[in-house]
């Protein structure tokens, strides 16, 4: 990766024209004035332009689940300049573990996290970008007690979680516990809560909203304005270390009273039995729930300890309620035990229908899309190189979400946005091909590429009676003249692969189009699509020695090169490749399969 350059320096602004060139591969002679009269290239001429961030995209509302029949085709794309690492000097503690983020009501973000695997205290941090990071002290802060058999004890807090109501208001909640022989002394366990209505500025008094030994508790406010909060239900550990289960208490009213009542027993949830040693014991435990889309039922994913660890699935049904069930009673119906190895899963759902898991195996943090019921989950993908446990997930916006996972050997937690990859729609219109993408302003469908360096681009796309239109953005702080990014085109949305002259790659640079070719048995090969293409860069190419901004390229074809059947859509991958790194894709870029690229419709 390049070494990044601190300062600025004036940039030059380069408009490449090539009106209707005569064949797709970059000419150094172009058609200066459309009528085939060639001359050389015109002079530089300067053109203010800014290059649109992947932030600024894709805003458009669409309809809830628009996406629930090509789910399969989604994915993730890690935004690498988003990457943070952050450490004792962000976050004031030098092991942070369990991290638990939140975006807040006035765009802000809120990290809970307790120090060393299993915390004494728990820690919160805020952020109004993601990159600078405020330690803002403990949230539940561990103190001495007589505990409930008159011995000196401790009270210590782990698991801090949180919420944002639709009000504004932040509820954070923290299992206690008794730091000596807290599993013999379920009266000294329980959840503590605390409520912030200045965005974590300042905190209420904690108060116990249940008593019981227990572990990760999470919360979830529906739609109807009920707040459940669950957690891992531990008060058998006395009896065998794996007898767990998923319980539950519930409010009614914004989280000032809870049912069942403090000292009461909760509602038994989830639970599926297992047997051990020829005994019958319970597991599902650090559950996540949402609401899904459109519906009332809720869908949990769970760690279940059977001797190994694995991910398991259950649902509540139509209705949205769960069963509640007796201590000794296994439910609900409607499950899929242990899935896959992994544990420490979180669970959200995109409006569009897409759902997200993110677990971990074998200390690395994996992140799996699923269907809009979360009953199906793809292939996993693991975005941090570091290794670690008890990893999250916080959705931002329509698409986009941050995970999170510490990085223990470091005293780290990585922290990321992740941008949704999904069928994109196409923009009715014209297109003055110029060099000038200020028009494009209001098209935002867009796919993005950028999780191996700085470099990140998008693409968009327009189209009219006659032509279809697309628009590749760069950002990039080093413009090299090797630098690409790719358009991969199926004209054959039925087939899995790449079919003979069904498919099309154009690569475009800071210079414009670099070259156009075909599809056929043996390969890709050069053709003629009569593109029309410009571009336009903001810096001085191939020099290290200061910071560029980045370069587009408008490019048109003609309907008729492409062979678009009316009404079907035209699947896409989409690439970048940067110098020294290698080709990152929308889908992997070297492969003929077209099983996982996006589908591009309205034309």
């Amino acid at each position: 990766m390049r070494m990044k350059i601190s300062f600025w320096r004036p940039v030059c602004y380069l408009l490449m024209t090539s009106c209707l060139i005569t064949s797709c591969k970059k000419s150094e002679i172009v058609d200066n004035n459309g009528d085939g009269s060639n001359g050389p290239p015109p002079p530089p001429i300067s053109v203010p332009f800014k290059i649109t961030p992947i932030d600024r995209l894709n805003q458009g509302a669409e309809p809830v689940n628009s996406h629930s029949t090509v789910t399969s085709r989604s994915s993730l794309e890690l935004n690498f300049r988003s990457y943070v690492n952050l450490g004792k000097d962000e976050l004031g503690v030098s092991k942070p573990n369990y991290p638990r983020i939140k975006k807040l009501s006035n765009g802000h973000y809120i990290l809970f996290y307790h120090n060393n695997q299993i915390g004494a205290s728990c820690d919160y941090a805020t952020s109004e970008d993601l990159k600078t990071w405020t330690h803002k002290g403990k949230i539940f802060k561990n103190y001495s007690i007589v505990d409930s058999k008159g011995e000196n004890n401790e009270r210590r807090y782990s698991n801090c979680n949180a919420i944002v109501l639709k009000n504004g208001d932040i509820i954070a909640v923290a299992s206690y516990r008794a730091n000596i022989g807290y599993r013999e002394k379920p009266l000294d366990a329980g959840i503590e809560m605390r409520r912030s209505k200045d965005n974590g500025n300042s905190w209420g008094d904690p108060i116990e909203i249940y008593q019981g030994v227990n572990w990760e508790p999470f919360l979830l406010e529906r739609a109807s304005g009920e707040i459940q909060c669950y957690f891992t239900d531990s008060d058998s550990t006395l009896n065998e270390s794996a007898y767990t289960g998923t319980a539950m208490i519930t409010s009614s009213d914004g989280g000032n009273s809870w049912t069942p009542s403090f000292g009461s027993s909760p509602y038994f949830v989830i639970r599926t039995k297992h047997e051990k040693d020829g005994y019958i014991y319970f597991t599902d435990q650090m559950p996540a729930v949402i609401e899904l889309n459109k519906n009332k039922e809720l869908a949990a994913a769970l760690e279940a300890n059977v001797g190994s660890y694995y991910i398991s699935f259950a649902y509540s049904g139509a209705d949205g309620a769960w069963t509640h069930l007796s201590p000794d009673q296994e439910g609900p119906e409607d499950r899929n035990d242990n899935s896959f190895p992994g544990s420490g899963p979180y669970l959200v759902q995109f409006p569009s229908g897409e759902t997200v898991l993110s677990y971990n195996y074998t200390s690395t943090f994996y992140m799996k899309m699923g269907d809009t019921s979360a009953h199906n989950f793809g292939q996993p993908y693991a975005p941090f190189s570091g290794k670690g446990f008890w990893g999250t997930m916080e959705r931002i916006d329509s698409h986009q979400l941050i995970g999170a996972m510490p990085n223990t050997t470091q005293g780290e937690v990585m922290l990321s946005k992740f941008v949704l990859n999904h069928r994109i729609t196409a923009t009715n219109r014209n297109v003055q091909v110029d060099g000038n993408n200020a028009e494009w302003e209001n098209t935002d469908q867009a796919l993005f590429v950028g999780a191996l360096s700085q470099a990140q681009a998008t693409l968009r796309s327009s189209f009219n009676s006659d032509s279809v239109y697309f628009l590749v953005e760069v950002l990039d702080d080093f413009i090299d003249e090797d630098d690409e990014a790719t358009i991969y085109l199926s004209t054959n949305s039925n087939s899995e692969k790449l079919e003979p002259n069904e498919g099309y790659r154009l690569k475009v640079s800071y210079d414009g189009l670099k070259s156009c070719e075909v599809y056929n048995n043996s390969g890709w090969s050069n053709t003629n699509l009569h593109i029309d293409a410009r571009a336009a860069y903001k810096g001085t190419i191939s020099d290290m020695s200061d910071q560029d901004e980045g370069y587009f390229v408008e490019l048109a074809i003609a309907r008729s090169k492409l062979n678009i059947k009316p009404g079907a859509p035209v699947l896409v991958n989409f690439s970048i490749k940067d110098v020294g790194q290698k080709e990152d894709g929308v889908a992997d870029p070297t492969n003929t399969t077209t099983k996982k690229w996006v589908p591009l419709s309205g034309w």
